[in-house]
């Protein structure tokens, strides 16, 4: 019996169904992601709150087995997720929608492409050529100007895709690439490079602990967020205090370190504009907070003052209370005219009563 045209479909290669390969993908996918998620934060923690910087090395051996694992794992990360090209989300949870940003869902969908795919794998390509490419295999020009030419190609179509939710994204996630690149590209060589400036290495794989734990930390948050294990509010408070906490930690080990002394222009101009851009939110930030503050504070006052005023109107007001004409608020017992009284029993009992008192 022939078989079916929906099954022959499904068969990616002779006995090898297309589900079952895209299932095996997927749990590798995940088991890199979240390999990348928990050795980057144990190795960010102890390089830069710790102190211990254990990415210094750059030799295979025991004490490099940590950053070599992050490294890999972070960049099959980045290639498999090239499998599920079209289900990246297309949507964010953030406050602010999408069309209040000018943004469509193909759009935010291309950001999210240049965050988990490109920007992953650019950020472990230095870092591994370092650490494993010989000595000889750096010195070589033409593969040195091959390899930063596609590098400069892919963070320039990352420009494009980033540009359109902001420029900052850009120089966050492939500025230093990009300037690196092209110094590469007329200056020589990867291994010259690194000679002239023996510390690029460490700052490489400093900086993809900071853009590897960020992005991951977003993907798997937005993942769980789909299959209904956490909520909206819960994954929307995570990231507003884990990416700002790890990009401050980041910028004043840089400043403390004074890293920008010890790289090439090339790498310390997007530094520099990166420490702007987190000044700059900082006191967005700060100010938020302030006004928050201040409009909790004012709003309790004022709750506070209605209460009081209604509390004070319940006690003065009573229902033998009366407003005069003249607006005087008086007694109800205040009000009444007894002349009048009597005049009217007077008339309507016939009796003088002005008669009885001379009598």
């Amino acid at each position: 019996m022939a078989p079916s045209s929906s099954s022959s479909n499904e068969t990616f290669l002779p006995g090898l169904n297309r589900r079952y390969l895209s299932s095996f993908v997927g749990l590798l996918h995940a088991l890199c992601s979240v390999i990348a998620l928990v050795v980057g934060n144990y190795l960010f923690i102890q390089c830069f709150l710790l102190g211990n910087d254990v990415l210094a090395s750059s030799e295979v051996d025991g004490s490099s087995l940590l950053p070599t694992i992050f490294h890999v794992t972070t960049a099959v990360s980045g290639i498999l997720l090239v499998f599920f090209w079209n289900k990246i989300q297309s949507y964010q949870h953030a406050t602010t929608s999408l069309k209040a940003k000018g943004m469509t869902p193909k759009q935010m969908q291309n950001v999210n492409r240049a965050r988990g795919c490109y920007a992953l794998i650019l950020c472990a390509v230095y870092p591994l050529m370092y650490r494993y490419l010989p000595d000889e295999t750096l010195r070589d020009s033409v593969l040195s100007r091959a390899v930063v030419a596609a590098m400069v190609a892919v963070t320039v179509h990352m420009y494009n895709i980033l540009k359109v939710y902001g420029k900052g994204l850009f120089i966050l996630y492939a500025g230093t690439k990009f300037g690196f690149s092209l110094q590469v590209l007329f200056a020589g060589s990867l291994y010259s490079l690194r000679e002239s400036y023996p510390h690029i290495v460490n700052f490489f794989e400093k900086e993809a602990l900071l853009i590897s734990c960020c992005v991951e930390f977003g993907f798997l948050l937005y993942y769980c967020e789909s299959r209904r294990i956490v909520s909206v509010p819960f994954l929307r408070d995570a990231c507003k205090r884990y990416h700002p906490l790890m990009i401050f930690v980041f910028i004043v080990n840089m400043l403390k370190e004074k890293f920008w002394s010890r790289l090439p222009m090339s790498v310390s101009w997007a530094i520099f504009l990166e420490c702007i851009l987190v000044f700059l939110f900082l006191k967005k930030m700060i100010r938020g907070i302030i006004t928050t503050v201040v409009e909790t504070v004012r709003s309790k006052k004022e709750s506070s003052d209605k209460r009081e005023s209604f509390a004070r109107k319940q006690r003065r007001t009573s229902v033998f209370d009366v407003t005069s004409s003249a607006g005087r608020r008086s007694s109800i017992f205040e009000s009444i005219d007894f002349g009048e009284i009597s005049s009217s029993l007077g008339s309507s009992r016939g009796i003088d009563l002005d008669a009885l008192k001379e009598e």
